[in-house]
């Protein structure tokens, strides 16, 4: 009964993402049940801006799903191929949703791993140490939503939904974030070209 309602609450979430944002067209994940909407909001300094999803994919590691992610580009922005939108120095969004329960000791030393592909340590020595924090201090649970959005010539905007938020300051440290699934050195070719699917 007990896993019946966690799937139920999982579906549920599944639902709300896709329309949270905004109602309208929704773009699925393949072998996941998580949708998310073609276009989303985000405010800088009070003023309202629109996203348009540039491609969704699948996170796996060792063939299990971790987590479903969107990569949203600011309307009207010409950002066709992943080097695009790695450069671009716009208002831009990673929304990720957790497919399973991941500690924040692991989801800390992922995302430093998955930075060090493309970089040196010393780089973003204090970057990677206020976003380990952030992620060591939070389990993240099946359905929970982290949004990773770059703040244009600020940096990045960290967003673990309910539990905990940063900005850690620095354009080229939010680069980084992105090269993870578009860059050179990336967490898969099927990653990379979804998420610039559209």
């Amino acid at each position: 009964m007990k896993r019946a309602g966690q799937a139920f609450a999982f579906l549920a979430l599944s639902f709300l993402v896709a329309l949270s944002a905004k109602a309208g067209e929704t773009v699925g994940v393949a072998g996941s049940g998580v949708r998310f909407t073609t276009q989303t909001d985000y405010s800088v300094n009070g003023k309202p801006l629109k996203l348009n999803l540039t491609g969704t994919a699948m996170r796996t590691k060792f063939l299990v799903n971790v987590y479903a992610i969107g990569s949203y580009v600011q309307e009207g922005v010409r950002a066709k191929t992943a080097d695009d939108i790695v450069s671009a120095d716009c208002l831009k969004q990673l929304h990720l949703v957790m497919e399973r329960a991941v500690n924040g000791r692991d989801m800390a030393s992922n995302f430093r791993a998955s930075i060090l592909m493309n970089h040196k340590e010393e780089e973003f020595s204090q970057e990677l140490a206020t976003l380990e924090t952030l992620f060591q201090k939070n389990k993240v649970n099946k359905g929970d939503q982290v949004k990773l959005t770059h703040i244009p010539g600020v940096g990045i905007h960290c967003h673990v939904i309910d539990k905990m938020e940063v900005t850690i300051k620095g354009v080229k440290f939010s680069q980084a974030i992105w090269e993870i699934y578009l860059g050179k050195q990336n967490l898969g070719d099927d990653i990379k070209k979804n998420l610039v699917s559209r």
